[in-house]
Formats: C-alpha cells, structure tokens, sequence
C-alpha cells in the first residue's frame, strides 16, 4: 500500500462509525467488564486476546463516532490525531488535541473520547508489556520527567495514571511514521509487524529527543524543580555509592529539606530511588547472558546477593535469572 491508497483507505466508509450513544453502551455492556469508578463507573478494556503473538495492536478511534465513555487500558496507548481534533477527558481534566498531535497513556489511565465529526480521525497504538523495556533500556531522555515517565512505561508490575501529551503539529517524521505503520497494517507482508514495532520506535525516541510536551505528572513548582532535575541527574550518575549527605554537600542543598521534597514529588525516599535506579541498571545488564548474576549485584553497588534477588523481586516481580529467561 503507497501514501496515495492509504489516504484513500482512510477516507473511506470504513473509518465511519454511525452508531448511536446506546449502541455503543450496548456493546460496551456485553463486551467489557464495568466497575465503579467515582460517582459512576468505568470499562475495562481487556486486549489479552487480541495481540496473537504480536506486540502491538493498531486500531482508528473512529470518525463519527459516539462519545466513549471512561474507560482503561491494562496497556500503554498512544493516540494520534491524524485529522480533525480529538476532545479527550482524563480523570477530571479535557484535553483538546488537534491534527498531528499525539497523547501517550501509561497503563489504567481513566479517560473518555467526545463525539467525533466527519473528520476528525484517531490512531490507537497499544503497547505490549515487555515492548520498551526490550527497546529502550540503554537511551532513556535526560529530561526529568520523560526519564521518569519512560521509567513507569517499562515497569509492567504497577499502573501510574499519567500521560504525556506531544503537540506534533506538521511534523513530517512523525507523520510519516504513523504512515508507514498504516500501511503496513492494513496491507501487511512479511515482516510488517517488525516494521511496525521499529516505525513505533522510531516515532516514540524522535517525539522524546525533539517535542515538549504537556503532562500530569505531578511537579513541584519553582526553584523545586530544579531541585528535582539535580537530584534525578546525581542518582543517575551516582546510583553506586547512593547516599544523601554526599549528594546535599556537592548540590548545595540541605539535606532534611531535599529529604521531605523527594518523598512528596517522587513518592519515595532518597534510598528508594537509589535502589530503583541500581534495579534498572541491573535489568540492562540481565540482557548480557555472559554476565554472572552476581557480578551485575556488585556492579550496581549491592554486594549482598540475597539481598540482590530481594530487591529485584520486588521491582520486577520476577527473580534476575526468571527476568534474564524472558529474553531467550
């Protein structure tokens, strides 16, 4: 399929819903389990089923079609505007996204779609479980909370409810990126599911490398964040030794102040992030089969190899050597 047919393709009755708000509850109803959420309730949407073996799944969020009630995903998502505007309500708050702009959702994010016209036009990419953290493991962004983010995207054993939203506008890569995926999805050959995982590789590390974004996660306002940048930088780089002190004397800061201020904006302690960090560093160095699991241990400061499989387990929820079979 060239660029000529897929616009054809798009514009077709096919990417047309027509359907009324009851008919879409109706399916709802039969097809999604419904659970209380507030003061009304939320679909699941369970995709286990529908990946057969692949690590992606592409769908339109169609034109024409009904407001989509408050819904989550167990699974990232990535939506993009691929015309028209899309009016997307997360948790309390309205995201007004249009033409080339693009929203990546981390796992059980609540959010809900406003009727769409005739031509606005939505791309859902959902994400398998294990896609970035095979993918991106050894280039995470220097930015704050893109590293941060990107961090929860590839820890599958929790939900963090954020999202980042990219404002692409007329970016050729990026379009050209969601074409290709099209493509090959809807005329696919062989190999046109590595080509698409590469195409969303491609597409997720360009929007990281260039674009600001908007997001929720939450920020400390102020000089704080600056405070926030430094202490992620030092831990990156200083995972090894980890200790606070150390850290307050070369940034300058006091260490009870940096102290309270880490546990509210990241939701841990300094000990923890140090150890989140070590974790990561660790599950890189798992892919390298050669390495003796010990020696990764003591490679990211823990001498202790009881102590190692611990910690591993609880931020992975698998052992190193069950983390290291997944890979084969």
């Amino acid at each position: 399929m060239n660029k000529l047919e897929l616009e054809q393709r798009l514009a077709d009755k096919r990417t047309f819903q027509n359907a009324s708000d009851e008919e879409v509850i109706e399916h709802f109803d039969e097809k999604f389990e419904k659970v209380p959420y507030k003061d009304s309730f939320l679909y699941v949407f369970n995709h286990d089923r529908e990946f057969s073996g692949r690590e992606h799944i592409i769908a339109l969020h169609p034109r024409q079609a009904s407001f989509t009630p408050m819904h989550i995903f167990h699974y990232i998502v990535m939506t993009y505007v691929y015309s028209g505007t899309l009016s997307i309500t997360v948790d309390e708050s309205t995201l007004n996204l249009n033409a080339g702009d693009l929203i990546i959702f981390d796992r059980h994010v609540p959010h809900s779609v406003d009727k769409t016209s005739s031509d606005d036009l939505g791309i859902n990419i959902i994400i398998g479980e294990n896609y970035f953290s095979k993918r991106f493991i050894n280039h995470l962004p220097s930015d704050h909370h893109k590293s941060k983010f990107m961090h929860e995207l590839m820890n599958n054993q929790n939900s963090h409810i954020h999202y980042l939203v990219f404002k692409t506008g007329t970016d050729e890569l990026a379009k050209d990126c969601i074409d290709n995926i099209l493509c090959e999805h809807f005329d696919p050959s062989i190999c046109s599911d590595e080509l698409i995982d590469n195409f969303i590789m491609i597409l997720v590390t360009h929007l990281f490398r260039k674009f600001q974004y908007d997001t929720n996660l939450d920020l400390v306002p102020g000089r704080n964040d600056e405070l926030m940048e430094d202490i992620s930088s030092y831990i990156q780089a200083n995972f090894i030794q980890g200790n606070l002190t150390s850290m307050c004397q070369e940034l300058g800061y006091d260490p009870t102040y940096a102290s309270k201020l880490i546990k509210r904006h990241f939701g841990q302690t300094f000990k923890q992030l140090v150890n989140t960090e070590r974790m990561k560093k660790a599950s890189i160095l798992l892919h390298n089969k050669s390495l003796p699991i010990y020696e990764i241990a003591q490679t990211v400061g823990i001498n202790n190899l009881t102590s190692f499989y611990s910690r591993f387990k609880d931020y992975a929820g698998c052992t190193p050597q069950e983390y290291r079979d997944k890979f084969d």
